[in-house]
């Protein structure tokens, strides 16, 4: 399989909710995911695990995606450009984002996500995502 076709398969996948095939078939083992930033989602994310949670974290905070495109280029890594979306207080937020996927043993190994707007990201993640109460958060 082509690694744009992994990554495609990959939003296939998510599209249907089929998180176990993602990290069956399409996430190695070792999958290292990394999301900048200063807000809760922030950081970096290593394992099918914490990844598909973070999958299920930015669907619970209203992230979609459309305008995507890929490009390999000639080392095997996968560029996506896509504008993801947002609606805060009735304003549909822009979030243009480029992410590229390392590819290892046929399964997406190394993942960095670039974000055009970064203060926007995270004005936004905050917004949907509050900490939890100080009690919540050390006990």
């Amino acid at each position: 399989m082509a690694n744009t076709d992994l990554v495609l398969k990959m939003y296939d996948y998510f599209s249907k909710g089929s998180m176990g095939a993602i990290k069956a078939e399409i996430f190695h083992p070792d999958i290292v995911w990394r999301m900048p930033g200063h807000h809760p989602l922030a950081g970096t994310m290593t394992g099918a695990d914490q990844v598909i949670a973070f999958f299920g974290a930015l669907f619970k905070a209203g992230i979609t995606v459309d305008n995507v495109h890929f490009g390999e280029l000639d080392n095997g890594t996968v560029v996506e450009k896509h504008i993801g979306h947002g609606e805060l207080n009735g304003e549909t937020i822009d979030l243009p984002t480029c992410t590229t996927y390392g590819i290892k043993d046929g399964r997406i190994f190394d993942v960095q996500v670039h974000t055009a707007v970064q203060h926007t990201v995270d004005s936004y993640m905050w917004a949907r995502i509050p900490l939890k109460s100080v009690a919540e958060r050390v006990l």
